[in-house]
């Protein structure tokens, strides 16, 4: 028995000695430091467009040092409300950028825009309007703030984290060159080239159009050179660099997408890009500001294999900013009948429903209206105290659009009474808080105060025969209010006179002849296009008769049509196109004129006539001339 007891003690001696196996350290360190469960998730960061929820855990520790031996982050993000805002919608940077319109910033108050120029995108960087400097009013932006526009990124605490194609954070889900999410790249076809002319005149020079429902584009200069790259619409309107104003880089709400012009900084030489997601849904004309010889301009963008909507279709751009920035506004763009990446009038598009040109914006409502009461603390106010604590001030809106573009409009805006309490906290209060302040400012101003511009009209010319049927014709051109020329379009809003008119002579000899209607327009406005004629055989009064009678007098029939416009895309037209229609009066009523063959033949057709002359020389029977006269038309 006291042999067993003293085993006994031995052994409880030999484990209070030995040291503990490393594994088991390693398992009592696990216990100590581990996760308690995940918390719920937070609210959105956004109520659409894709914002950020976070949930959070502890880490329960037994350490003294404040240190902590859990493994992984504690706080964990998802996307949500992934589903796009409504239309016209305010962009949330934007938003973000427009909390500090008016307070007063280095003895000023201005209306602050987004500025996406900064290294870190995911500071809250805003530019005042109309200045050139740009601030940063936040470390970061809400969570789920777009990095660039037109990208999926956002911004999480601060962080640039990637969005796939399925709007999921952190999804690695990639877009194709086609814009399908986790595509193969097959349901579209590439378009690519170099446009590398070399000697090009100095100025704007076309060099190829990007065509309505182009996706993934990318233009690139070969090297860098002086020269600058522009974009404008069919129309004719720039969107980039026009008119000799070249601008830094930025990103474009142009086509219904965003594209983004990246150039050198003042003084650095780098080459010009542009690039869009597409896809677009106007023809986008881009064109080389030449200084220097072209080095080369690479392209490619990628068009669906199955065109939507063959033959003429509606075009139309982005949409303008919104009118107000809450309360209801409205915004427009511009809509178009276009085919082969030119414009062609609406009335060609009719048989297809029209895109809306306009709609309401800005839905959000305006700060709440409350009205200030002041304490009085004996001992503790004072004027500037007073001062410092509230603030008032008039805050206008921008100026809406004319209401007419010549002859005196009207333009309004927003007009309202802002306090500030000195921390950069605003609220909109009654009118009569600021009327005893300044004057309040105006809600509305005359505009476009400039006469209209109107049609004038020279004298008739003689008539253009001297027997017969002809026309006179007179000189019609645009003048300002002050008597000067200017473009057509200026007056398009009035009906343009004709600048022809048939005019009668005595009965010529041979009073049934060919007779010719006006050249209609040109199909296109360059690289050759086609124009078309009425020819019929008539009398003086217009009565048909059978062409064989016409030939028996003039043999030869005047065409009916020809080419035109044969001039390259970088020269202007020549005659007047479906594009273009400057010059051409659309509303004119068809007017036929007896075909001379001395004033009105073509070098072929003269050559001809001056046969047929010699062949009568020769006293050949009716029936040799019409023969002869067939063979030489063949």
């Amino acid at each position: 028995m006291g042999q067993d007891m003293m085993a006994l003690v031995f052994l409880m001696l030999m484990l209070t000695v030995m040291p503990v196996s490393m594994p088991a350290a390693h398992k009592v360190k696990r216990q100590s430091d581990f996760w308690g469960s995940w918390g719920e998730w937070g609210d959105c960061s956004r109520s659409c467009g894709g914002g950020v929820s976070v949930r959070q855990r502890h880490c329960y520790s037994q350490r003294t040092d404040g240190g902590s031996g859990c493994v992984g982050p504690s706080r964990s993000y998802r996307s949500c409300n992934v589903q796009n805002c409504p239309e016209g919608s305010r962009d949330f940077r934007g938003e973000q950028c427009a909390e500090f319109d008016g307070t007063e910033f280095q003895g000023k108050r201005y209306k602050w825009l987004p500025y996406y120029g900064a290294p870190n995108k995911c500071e809250l960087n805003c530019i005042p309007k109309g200045e050139n400097f740009y601030y940063r009013h936040k470390e970061s932006v809400t969570d789920g703030t777009t990095c660039e526009p037109g990208k999926r990124d956002i911004c999480v605490e601060g962080v640039c984290r990637a969005v796939g194609c399925d709007n999921i954070l952190d999804s690695s889900k990639k877009e194709d060159k086609c814009l399908q999410c986790g595509g193969d790249g097959t349901a579209c076809f590439e378009v690519k080239g170099v446009f590398d002319v070399p000697n090009l005149p100095k100025g704007y020079n076309q060099i190829f159009i990007i065509p309505m429902g182009a996706m993934s584009i990318h233009i690139k200069e070969a090297t860098p050179t002086r020269n600058f790259l522009a974009i404008k619409n069919v129309q004719g309107t720039y969107y980039l660099n026009g008119h000799w104003t070249i601008e830094f880089s930025q990103a474009l709400h142009i086509a219904s997408t965003v594209v983004h012009y990246d150039r050198g900084s003042e003084g650095d030489l780098a080459p010009e890009l542009l690039h869009a997601r597409g896809p677009t849904t106007e023809p986008l004309v881009i064109e080389l500001i030449s200084q220097e010889a072209n080095r080369g301009v690479h392209y490619e963008y990628h068009l669906p294999f199955q065109r939507q909507n063959p033959g003429y279709s509606w075009g139309y751009g982005s949409w303008s900013e919104c009118s107000v920035e809450c309360g209801g506004g409205y915004q427009s763009r511009q809509v178009f009948c276009t085919i082969d990446n030119e414009a062609y009038p609406n009335y060609m598009c009719r048989e297809k429903p029209r895109p809306v040109n306009n709609r309401t914006c800005g839905l959000q409502s305006c700060p709440q209206k409350k009205r200030i009461s002041y304490v009085y603390l004996p001992g503790s106010w004072s004027r500037s105290r007073a001062w410092n604590l509230q603030m008032k001030s008039w805050k206008t809106g921008d100026w809406g659009v004319c209401s007419a573009t010549c002859g005196g409009g009207t333009q309004i805006r927003s007009v309202y009474c802002v306090s500030y309490d000195g921390h950069g906290s605003q609220d909109v209060v009654d009118d009569a808080e600021c009327a005893s302040l300044t004057e309040r400012p105006r809600s509305a101003q005359p505009c476009n105060m400039q006469q209209c511009a109107t049609w004038t009209t020279g004298p008739w010319s003689e008539c253009s025969v001297s027997c017969g049927e002809g026309i006179q014709s007179r000189t019609v051109t645009c003048r300002t209010g002050l008597g000067s020329q200017t473009p057509d379009i200026a007056c398009l809003t009035q009906p343009k006179p004709p600048h022809t008119k048939p005019c009668f002579e005595d009965n010529c000899i041979h009073e049934i002849s060919w007779h010719t209607g006006d050249w209609g327009l040109c199909s296109k406005s360059c690289d050759s296009g086609i124009r078309t004629r009425q020819v019929t055989c008539a009398d003086r009064d217009f009565q048909s008769y059978n062409q064989e009678m016409c030939k028996a007098i003039q043999p030869w029939i005047p065409e009916t049509f020809e080419s035109c416009n044969i001039q390259p895309c970088h020269q202007p037209q020549q005659v007047p196109s479906m594009q273009d229609t400057t010059g051409y009066d659309i509303n004119r009523l068809p007017l036929l004129t007896r075909y001379i063959p001395d004033r009105d033949a073509t070098g072929l057709e003269r050559l001809y006539f001056a046969f047929l002359v010699r062949l009568r020389s020769l006293n050949l029977n009716s029936t040799m001339l019409i023969v002869s006269a067939m063979l030489l038309r063949k």
